[in-house]
C-alpha cells in the first residue's frame, strides 16, 4: 500500500472512530448536563480543567518531540521509545502527585477538591496514552487510537448513566472518567506493543538528548496552559460555577471540533519532517499546501455554521438551561478557526526544528491573555473568557504563520481560500433563511448547500482527488 493511500485510509478510519467517540461523548454530555445542571456541570468542568492543567505540564511537549524523532531514519525506535516512556512515567508521577495538594489551596468546595483527588491517577494514564500516539503515527496505524478512545468514552457514558439512575453526583462521574481514562491507556499500550516493543530504559544521555529536543516545545506548552486553561481556572474563582458550566459546555463543543486538525497533522508531521530533513523544500511546501487546502475546507464552514446555529445547538446538546452558552460558542468558533490554522503551521515549524523561535511569542501571549482575563472575566464572565481565548489563538496563529512563511517562502493558494470562504458565507445565509427548521435539519441543509456552492465555484481541490485516484491505481 502506498503512503498516500495509507494516510487516506488511516485518516478515514480514525475520523470514523472519532465520529463514534464524539457521538458517545455528546450523549454523555447531554446526560451529564441535564443531571448536574449548570452549577454541577461547572464543578465537573473545574475538576477537569484543573487536572488538564497538570496533564499539559506533565506532557511538556514530549509527544510532539517523540513523533518527530521517531520518524528519523537513523533512530533506534525501540531504544528511544523505552527512554521516552520511562521519562514520561517518572515526571508524570512527580507532577500529578502535586495536583491534589494544590487543589487544597484553591477556594473550591470540598466536593471539587475530592473530585480532583479521585481523577488524578487517571490523568497520568491519559498522558502516557498521548505519548504512545507517536508509535501509531510512525507506523501509519492511527486508526487503532480510536479503538482505545471509544472504549474509554463508553466507560464514562456507562458510569454517567449509572450515576443518573442511582441518583449519584459529581464524584461518581469523576470516578467513571478515571476508569475510562485508565482503560484507554491500557488498550493503547497493548495495541502499541503489537507494533513495537515498549520497555523502560534509563539511559541518561538519551534522556538529555530528548530534553534538548523537547524543552522549547515544553516551555511553549507551559505558556500555552496559562492561556488555554487560565480561562476556566480564573472563571471558577472569580465567578459562579453556573457560569463555568455554561462556558464549559460551549468549550466542550470546541474541544470536539479542534481534534480534527491535530489528527490530520499528526499523520502529516512525519512526512513533512522527512521532506525537510532531506532538504526537499518543494515536497515540503507541497504537503503544506495540500494540508492548508484540506483544513480550510473544514474550518471555515464550521465557523460560519456555528454562527448560524450556536444557540439552538447548545440547547440541543446540553439542554434548554444551556441555551445561553450559544453566544459563547459563536465567539469560541473564531478561536477554533485559529486552532486549525495554528495546528498546520506549528507542526510545520516542528518538522523544521525551529520551534524555539515561538517561545518568546508564547510568553507574550500568556502575559497579555492573563491580563485580559483578569480585566474581562470579572466584568462579563464567560463572554470575556471566550473573547480572550479567541484573541490568544489568533495571535499565536498569525505569529507562527509569519515565522514559517519567512523560513519556507510558502504561500497558500488564496484563490482556493476565497472560494471556500465564499461558499461558507453563502451557506451561512442559506441556514439563516431556514431558521424555522429544527437545528439538525438546518445543519444538514447547510452541508448540502456548502458542497453545492463549492462545486459551482470550482473550489473542490481536484489535485487531492487526482492523487487519491493514482494511489488506487498503484494498489
Amino acid at each position: 500500500m502506498s503512503i498516500q493511500r495509507k494516510i487516506v485510509t488511516n485518516t478515514a478510519l480514525q475520523l470514523g472512530g472519532k465520529m463514534i467517540g464524539t457521538l458517545i461523548g455528546l450523549v454523555t454530555v447531554a446526560i451529564m448536563t441535564r443531571h448536574l445542571g449548570t452549577a454541577g456541570y461547572g464543578e465537573f468542568t473545574t475538576v477537569l480543567s484543573f487536572l488538564q492543567l497538570f496533564a499539559i505540564l506533565a506532557g511538556f511537549g514530549l509527544p510532539i518531540t517523540l513523533a518527530k524523532m521517531i520518524s528519523r531514519a537513523d533512530i533506534d525506535e525501540r531504544h528511544l521509545l523505552a527512554n521516552a516512556f520511562a521519562m514520561r512515567l517518572v515526571t508524570g508521577v512527580a507532577i500529578f502527585a502535586l495536583a491534589p495538594v494544590f487543589g487544597l489551596l484553591f477556594p473550591y468546595s470540598p466536593e471539587i477538591k475530592l473530585g480532583i483527588a479521585v481523577g488524578t491517577l487517571s490523568f497520568l494514564g491519559l498522558t502516557l496514552h498521548e505519548l504512545l500516539v507517536a508509535v501509531f503515527q510512525k507506523h501509519l496505524a492511527t486508526w487503532q487510537i480510536a479503538i482505545a478512545e471509544v472504549a474509554g468514552r463508553s466507560v464514562l457514558l456507562a458510569g454517567t448513566a449509572w450515576a443518573v439512575l442511582t441518583g449519584r453526583g459529581l464524584i461518581t462521574i469523576i470516578a467513571a472518567l478515571a476508569a475510562g481514562n485508565l482503560l484507554q491507556f491500557l488498550i493503547s499500550y497493548l495495541l502499541a506493543r503489537r507494533l513495537t516493543p515498549i520497555g523502560l530504559r534509563f539511559d541518561w544521555p538519551v534522556w538529555y538528548k530528548i530534553w534538548l529536543e523537547t524543552w522549547p516545545i515544553g516551555i511553549a506548552v507551559m505558556f500555552n496552559l496559562i492561556y488555554l486553561k487560565g480561562d476556566v481556572i480564573l472563571l471558577s474563582t472569580l465567578r459562579t460555577q453556573s457560569e463555568v458550566g455554561l462556558y464549559g459546555a460551549a468549550y466542550k463543543v470546541l474541544d470536539v471540533i479542534t481534534v480534527i486538525p491535530y489528527i490530520f497533522m499528526g499523520l502529516v508531521l512525519p512526512l513533512m519532517s522527512a521532506a525537510w530533513s532531506r532538504a526537499d523544500r518543494t515536497d515540503f511546501n507541497r504537503k503544506l499546501s495540500l494540508s492548508f487546502d484540506a483544513l480550510s475546507l473544514i474550518a471555515l464552514p464550521l465557523m460560519f455554521g456555528a454562527f448560524a446555529v450556536s444557540t439552538d445547538l447548545m440547547a440541543l446538546v446540553a439542554g434548554r438551561d444551556f441555551a445561553n452558552a450559544g453566544p459563547l460558542l459563536a465567539v469560541l468558533m473564531v478561536g477554533a478557526l485559529a486552532v486549525f490554522w495554528h495546528a498546520l503551521y506549528s507542526n510545520a515549524l516542528v518538522a523544521m526544528g525551529q520551534q524555539k523561535k515561538m517561545v518568546v511569542f508564547y510568553a507574550i501571549n500568556a502575559a497579555v491573555s492573563v491580563g485580559l482575563y483578569l480585566w474581562l472575566i470579572p466584568l462579563i464572565g464567560g463572554l470575556g473568557a471566550a473573547l480572550v481565548t479567541a484573541f490568544s489563538e489568533l495571535f499565536i496563529a498569525i505569529t507562527v504563520t509569519a515565522i514559517v512563511t519567512r523560513q519556507t517562502n510558502f504561500h497558500p493558494r488564496f484563490g482556493q481560500l476565497i472560494k471556500v470562504f465564499l461558499s461558507s458565507a453563502l451557506m451561512f445565509g442559506t441556514i439563516y433563511v431556514f431558521a424555522d427548521l429544527h437545528v439538525l435539519l438546518r445543519i444538514l441543509v447547510g452541508i448540502g448547500f456548502y458542497v453545492a456552492y463549492l462545486t459551482l465555484l470550482r473550489g473542490i481541490p481536484v489535485e487531492v482527488i487526482q492523487n487519491l485516484r493514482l494511489a488506487r491505481q498503484k494498489n
